[in-house]
């Protein structure tokens, strides 16, 4: 690696490591202790084996003094000859046993620390997500943020698992063999000539830094190729009616297809660089063991002498094969660490107050915009300069062609965005002032597509507050018409439900997000299309329910049909990011052309069609 990948690479480690690695340093330090031990066993324990243990055991040389009385120890009745031959024997599995037995701990205290590390940083990525602005899902596919939080952080605890454990057992595996060929040299002048051969490693570097900077490009088109598969195969499951409904299943796996195949092409493509290191490297060590080979030959070495230099040199040649891969895997570690920054260190466009400032207590639900100029890109401006009051506990409705900035003025007050300029405020006190568990505590949110999770009914209720009893869970139920159809089941409010509210039908999803508001009582209730999903039956039934919700706190509705918007007192008509109108219905229909048209559209449109119909 250059100095500038090196420093790329610390640059993004460093901040992750300092954050993760205390928390599981005595792992970290065990896993070091057990991979010095299985270093120096490989290293230097075989190697000894090779040159004092075989030959003592094949009668090639004599046994030194210590081991002789020690064996007529250990075996007092044996023969001299097979004594000192099984002591000597026996160093074989010890020195193996002892190599197996801290390789495994080693493997598996750097492995528990790895995934320590990376299901913190998992659970951290996750938690950033659930605060971060909508902004920035605006920018990201939600199949890119899956590919990062599941398959990025499991990539890193891959790379972090074997780099430590290459990183301890690779380097003292390489310091360890080497200190052979020294002790070797100092030894017998002969195998002196050997350890020149040692320069040939430089040959290496070269090729692991080349590479390593081709892998970098391939790992990021391989993350790129990953996110385009994840947000492809999500994109179809979430829309599987509109692809059966006009028929686009093969449409679908054509695009998913190419998607793979183009994953799979830039996978081959970086496998292919990675697993060109060790071959290169293998051969420049055949070369250096030919010369050795070759060389040994004319300086008076036996045999069990150049076996264990031959031995050491693989124990440095094999160290300098991993470390090369180490280097890479340093360089794809760098890559994913920086994709999951991307999440890590987003910009918090709606960040907490330093010191936010109090609702009263009780909260009124006032809520004022001034001047408030917004938009989702440079391109167009939503709302302009949109200026109005609403004094606590009255019921407003919003009205307007689409794209006339109706949701976005709801998105406002519950500060699911911030004005490019001017003010949102509840209770005169600006919402960017307002911690965050304060300002949505104070608002009941019901919108047009209702998002439940996988759990029962009665807790998809609870939501709304957490820590309510049965009781309050089914009250609100009941107000909400879901006692309806609960009841229905054996299970009833325990009724598991699939993912999305899976097992309801759209009109029960919606009469359990209604429930929910209902049941966390909060001074600001927004309807956002609340009863869009509804039958008029049920409509009926719920409205009731949403008129006395809504008598005694400010209430925003949005809604197309008219019918949901005659307990309003005040309507707002909105068109082209303007308040281009405010009154009553009476006042509006006498003094707004906008407003009259769209009433009287819907009026002609149900004598038509004979039923209600929609602006």
């Amino acid at each position: 690696m250059s100095s500038d990948e090196q420093k790329s690479f610390w640059t993004l480690a460093k901040p992750f490591l300092r954050k993760y690695l205390p928390r599981y340093k005595w792992g970290l330090i065990f896993g070091i202790i057990s991979g010095v031990i299985a270093a120096a066993a490989a290293g230097f324990g075989l190697p000894v084996i090779v040159q004092a243990v075989v030959p003592i055991v094949f009668g090639a040389v004599e046994a030194p003094e210590w081991l002789a009385r020690v064996s007529v120890y250990c075996f007092p009745d044996a023969e001299m000859e097979y004594a000192v031959m099984w002591m000597a024997a026996l160093f074989v599995p010890f020195v193996m046993s002892l190599r197996g037995i801290a390789t495994y701990l080693n493997t598996y205290l750097l492995a528990r620390t790895g995934l320590g590390m990376m299901t913190d940083l998992r659970t951290d990525v996750f938690a950033r997500l659930q605060y971060l602005p909508f902004s920035f899902y605006d920018k990201n596919t939600r199949g890119k943020l899956m590919t990062t939080v599941i398959q990025y952080t499991q990539s890193v605890q891959q790379q972090l698992t074997q780099i430590l454990n290459d990183l301890v057992v690779q380097p003292l595996t390489l310091v360890a063999a080497i200190a052979y060929l020294v002790y070797a040299a100092v030894s017998n002048h002969d195998a002196a000539v050997l350890l020149g051969n040692l320069i040939i490693t430089a040959l290496c570097i070269p090729l692991v830094r080349c590479v390593g900077k081709r892998m970098v490009k391939k790992m990021r088109k391989v993350m790129e190729s990953m996110n385009t598969v994840t947000a492809d195969v999500e994109e179809a499951l979430a829309a599987q009616r509109e692809v059966r409904s006009f028929n686009l299943q093969k449409h679908r796996e054509q695009i998913l297809s190419a998607s793979i195949t183009r994953f799979s092409k830039s996978i081959i493509r970086m496998e292919a660089w990675r697993a060109a290191v060790a071959p290169a490297i293998e051969f420049v060590s055949a070369l250096a063991l030919a010369y050795s080979l070759y060389r040994s030959s004319g300086n008076g070495l036996t045999l069990s002498q150049f076996t264990a230099i031959a031995t050491a040199f693989y124990f440095c040649y094999d160290p300098i094969k991993r470390l090369g891969a180490l280097a890479n895997g340093c360089q794809v570690m760098g890559v994913l660490i920086d994709g999951i920054n991307e999440i890590i260190e987003a910009k918090d466009e709606t960040p907490e107050p330093a010191h936010p400032r109090p609702l009263p207590v009780p909260v009124t639900g006032a809520v004022e915009f001034r001047n408030v100029i917004f938009s989702y890109d440079e391109e167009k401006t939503v709302l302009k300069d949109v200026s109005v009051s609403v004094p606590a506990g009255q019921i407003v409705a919003l009205v307007g062609p689409s794209g006339s900035g109706k949701t976005t003025f709801i998105n406002l007050i519950c500060r699911f965005y911030d004005p490019d300029s001017g003010s949102v405020s509840i209770d005169g006190i600006d919402l960017r002032d307002i911690a965050r568990e304060d300002r949505t505590a104070a608002i009941g949110l019901v919108s047009q597509f209702a998002a439940l999770f996988r759990d029962t009914i009665g807790e998809n209720i609870r939501v709304g507050k957490p820590g309510a009893s049965d009781e309050e869970v089914k009250a609100a139920g009941t107000a909400a018409c879901v006692t309806e159809f609960a009841d229905k089941h054996p299970e009833g409010y325990n009724l598991m439900l699939a993912e999305g509210g899976g097992g309801l039908s759209g009109g029960q999803r919606q009469r359990v997000s209604i429930a929910r508001a209902i049941l966390k009582d909060a001074p600001i209730l927004i309807l956002d299309e609340a009863t869009s999903a509804l039958d008029m039956k049920s409509e009926a039934l719920i409205q009731q329910a949403l008129d006395e919700m809504a008598g005694n706190r400010t209430t925003f509705i949005i809604a197309h049909r008219f019918s949901t918007i005659r307990m309003a007192q005040r309507i707002l008509v909105f068109d082209d990011g303007h308040i281009v109108a405010d009154g009553s219905h009476a006042q509006l229909y006498e003094n707004c052309m906008l407003y009259r048209s769209l009433y009287d559209e819907q009026v002609r449109s149900a004598k038509e069609n004979g039923k209600e119909a929609r602006v």
